[in-house]
C-alpha cells in the first residue's frame, strides 16, 4: 500500500509524546504509532507536557514524530490546580447551571482555541476525526468543530463531572464510539442515550518484555525481601492514602510481611512508613522487571477507564489486587480469574494475606492472567477492531 492510498486520520488528544505519562495519553500514542502502517496519522494535541498546570513546554507547530505528523498549539492560559479544585467542589453534585458547567471546563482547561479552530478549518481532510477522552476542552469544543466523521474514545469512569449536562452534549455528537472495556461501556450507555450509532470495545494491546531481568533489578535497588508493587502516579485521587493505611493494617496482622514498593510520580508527602519503598520513575524495562518480581500488583484507584499497569503485570503472570469500586478492575478480575478485590481494609488484608500465602494460588492466577491478555489485548486483535471501526465513519 502507497503512502497516498492510506487514508487520512486525525487524533485530537489533551498531551502526546514519549515522555506524557497518561493513560488516555499512553493509548492515543499507542494507537496512532500502530495505524500509521496503514493510516497517514496527525495528531492535534497541545504544547502542555504537564496536566496539572498545561504550562506551554514544547514547541508549536508540526513536526513528525515517530512515523506521525503531530501538531502543537499553545495553551492560552496555565491551570492553577487549588483553585480549580476549589471552584470545582462548589458543582459537584450541587445545584448550578449551564454557564457554570462552561466554567468549570474552561477553568479545568487545557484552552485550546487554535486547535478547535484548526479542526474546524480542516476536518473535511479526514477519513476519521478521533477524540481522546471525554473530560477536557479539546473534546468538548473540537466534537462541536468536527462531528461529522468523529468517533470518540471516552476513558469514562463514574466521576463527579460524568454527571454534567454538558457532557450530554458531548455524548450527542460522535458517529461512533470506542470503549476500553466492556464495563466502561456499560457505564456510558447506562448514562447516556447513544441509540443504534456504531461502538465497540477497542481496548488496547499490551506489550511487556518477554523476560525482564528480575535479578538485576533486585541488585541496582537493593530488593533483598519479597516485594508488592503499585505503579503509577502515587496521590491520594489514585487511591494510595488508603492503600497505604490498609497496606499498615495487613502489616500488623502479617508474620512476614513484603515490603510494598511505589514507582511513578510521587504527589503525596514524604513516604517513612515502616516495609515502604518509593523507588521514583523507572525505565519501561525495569518497570516490567519490577513487576514480574512482586508477588501481586496492586491496584487502588476507584476510577479506572482499562487500568494498563493491571493488563501489563497480567500479562506477566502477576495477580492483582484491586478496589472493587472501581467497576473496570472487577470486571477484569472476574472475566480473567486473574486478582482478588477488595472493597474495605478488611478485605484487603484478607486477600492480600491470601495473595502471600498462597503460592499455588498465585499461579493459578497468573496463568489464567497472562491467558486473559493473550485472547483479549494482543495488539493483532485490538488493531483490526480498531480498522473496522474507522471505516464504519469514514464512507
Amino acid at each position: 500500500m502507497s503512502g497516498t492510498e492510506r487514508p487520512a486520520v486525525a487524533f485530537v488528544v489533551q498531551r502526546f509524546g514519549a515522555d506524557v505519562t497518561g493513560g488516555s495519553e499512553a493509548l492515543a500514542r499507542a494507537v496512532a504509532e500502530r495505524l500509521a502502517e496503514t493510516h497517514r496519522v496527525t495528531v492535534f494535541t497541545t504544547c502542555a507536557r504537564d496536566y496539572i498546570t498545561w504550562r506551554n513546554e514544547l514547541p508549536e507547530g508540526l513536526r513528525e514524530e515517530e512515523g506521525l505528523a503531530v501538531r502543537r498549539f499553545p495553551v492560552e492560559e496555565e491551570r492553577d490546580l487549588g483553585a480549580f479544585n476549589a471552584f470545582a467542589e462548589t458543582l459537584y453534585d450541587r445545584p448550578h447551571d449551564h454557564e457554570d458547567e462552561i466554567e468549570w471546563l474552561r477553568r479545568q482547561g487545557p484552552n485550546v482555541p487554535q486547535l478547535v479552530r484548526a479542526l474546524d478549518e480542516e476536518a473535511s481532510r479526514y477519513a476519521a476525526v478521533v477524540f481522546f477522552t471525554y473530560l477536557y476542552y479539546p473534546t468538548y469544543w473540537g466534537l462541536k468543530a468536527a462531528p461529522e466523521r468523529s468517533i470518540l474514545v471516552s476513558t469514562a469512569h463514574d466521576e463527579p463531572p460524568l454527571r454534567f449536562g454538558l457532557y450530554r452534549e458531548v455524548f450527542a455528537l460522535p458517529r461512533a464510539f470506542a470503549f476500553l472495556t466492556p464495563a466502561e461501556e456499560r457505564l456510558v450507555r447506562g448514562r447516556f442515550d447513544l441509540g443504534d450509532r456504531p461502538a465497540l470495545v477497542g481496548g488496547m494491546g499490551v506489550d511487556v518484555p518477554p523476560s525482564p531481568d528480575v535479578e538485576a533489578l533486585r541488585g541496582r535497588y537493593g530488593l533483598e525481601r519479597p516485594w508488592l508493587l503499585y505503579a503509577g502516579r502515587i496521590d491520594a485521587g489514585k487511591g494510595c492514602a488508603e492503600m497505604l493505611s490498609f497496606y499498615e493494617r495487613y502489616r500488623e496482622t502479617a508474620e512476614d510481611p513484603p515490603d510494598l514498593v511505589l514507582i511513578g510520580r510521587l504527589a503525596l508527602p514524604e513516604l517513612r512508613q515502616p516495609g515502604v519503598r518509593y523507588l521514583g520513575y523507572l525505565p519501561e524495562e525495569e518497570k516490567a522487571a519490577a513487576m514480574a518480581g512482586a508477588r501481586a500488583v496492586i491496584c487502588p484507584s476507584p476510577y479506572e477507564s482499562l487500568s494498563i499497569v493491571l493488563l501489563e503485570a497480567l500479562a506477566l503472570g502477576v495477580p492483582g489486587l484491586v478496589n472493587a469500586r472501581s467497576e473496570v478492575l472487577k470486571d477484569h478480575c472476574l472475566r480473567s480469574n486473574a486478582g482478588l478485590f477488595y472493597q474495605d481494609g478488611d478485605e484487603f488484608v484478607e486477600a492480600l494475606g491470601l495473595l502471600v500465602a498462597q503460592g499455588r494460588l498465585r499461579n493459578a492466577l497468573g496463568a489464567n492472567g497472562r491467558r486473559y491478555v493473550a485472547e483479549e489485548f494482543r495488539w493483532e486483535v485490538v488493531l483490526e477492531r480498531w480498522r473496522r471501526l474507522l471505516a464504519t465513519v469514514s464512507g
